[in-house]
């Protein structure tokens, strides 16, 4: 009865059948080389990269039918991803990537938090491009809290997801699809977030603190001071004869040049010694919010949107 148990978990575990589909690939390849007249090298490509593929599948079939640590089972997805993404690349066929993306995003989709993590963290420690997880995080809800300091995730796709709280400090967000994502009290001091798109975002009480948001576009996001409780990151903030603690979002010294925030709720934002040179902030709300020190120089934005700031001491503008 060992004997028997111990062949069927070796038979079904993970690597056997990674092993099994790659033989698979490799035969389909060998006769539809052969039948080709043995002149063909893109078909071999092909059903290398099917193999992989289906590789992926059984993995995550594996997850759900198998007591497996959860290391274990990672490691596995992981190296299976990587060679993927490496023959996807050889390949160089479109409709081979985008395949290869949704597979992926099959896989990526169920897995839990702490797993999806894991995922981000591998991609950026093995130089991997971003955009090869496609939509798969998309509104994905395992990412709150996170720690994805210092991470390389270029081009990522996030919209919808919700990423509050998460330490997003100095990484490299370029050109991501943030739009319509819940950044409340995250942590992006210091990011790269040049060219991203953070439309509609959820930026309450976020941490932006000398982030690179030159060219992105934060239209219609909402920054708006609000009250908070025992928040031990609140600040006492006076408004007319009254002070109550509140959370305000914090874009001291940020660069947003030709920025775009047209429509964005930066009610009560410190945006003191901010660059917003050629920056778009027709329609936005600057109420309450701090622009000492601030770049304003080519920017739009009109006096009577700045006659409603707390403070603004020595704003540079047009001479």
């Amino acid at each position: 009865m060992k004997r028997s148990l111990s062949v069927s978990r070796v038979v079904t575990h993970p690597s056997t059948l990674a092993v099994f589909s790659g033989l698979l690939g490799a035969l389909i390849a060998f006769l539809l080389n052969l039948a080709a007249g043995g002149t063909t090298s893109q078909l071999l490509w092909i059903a290398l990269i099917f193999a992989m593929l289906f590789s992926l599948s059984i993995t995550a079939w594996q997850m759900y039918t198998q007591e497996q640590s959860g290391r274990q089972w990672m490691t596995m997805l992981q190296e299976m991803v990587f060679q993927t993404y490496f023959l996807t690349l050889l390949a160089d066929k479109p409709e081979i990537s985008q395949l290869a993306q949704h597979r992926l995003g099959q896989v990526l989709k169920p897995l839990t938090g702490e797993q999806q993590v894991s995922m981000l963290q591998f991609f950026s420690h093995n130089g991997l491009s971003a955009t090869f997880i496609g939509d798969a995080l998309q509104g994905s809800t395992g990412l709150v809290g996170a720690d994805l300091q210092q991470i390389e995730l270029p081009q990522i796709h996030l919209a919808h997801a919700n990423l509050s709280r998460v330490n997003f400090r100095e990484a490299n967000l370029r050109e991501a699809n943030l739009s319509e994502t819940t950044l409340y009290r995250a942590d992006l001091s210091g990011a790269n977030l040049s060219q991203a798109s953070l439309t509609r975002a959820d930026l309450r009480g976020v941490n932006l603190r000398g982030a690179n948001l030159s060219g992105a576009d934060l239209s219609e996001s909402r920054m708006a001071m609000e009250r908070a409780g025992r928040d031990a990151s609140a600040v006492q903030v006076q408004v007319g004869a009254r002070r109550y603690r509140a959370l305000r979002a914090d874009l001291s010294h940020a660069l947003l040049s030709g920025a775009k925030l047209r429509e964005a709720d930066l009610a009560g934002a410190d945006l003191g010694g901010a660059n917003l040179q050629g920056a778009d902030l027709s329609g936005a709300t600057l109420t309450w919010a701090i622009l000492d020190g601030a770049d304003l120089r080519a920017a739009k934005v009109t006096e009577e949107q700045l006659q409603t700031v707390v403070s603004g001491k020595n704003v540079k503008r047009e001479p």
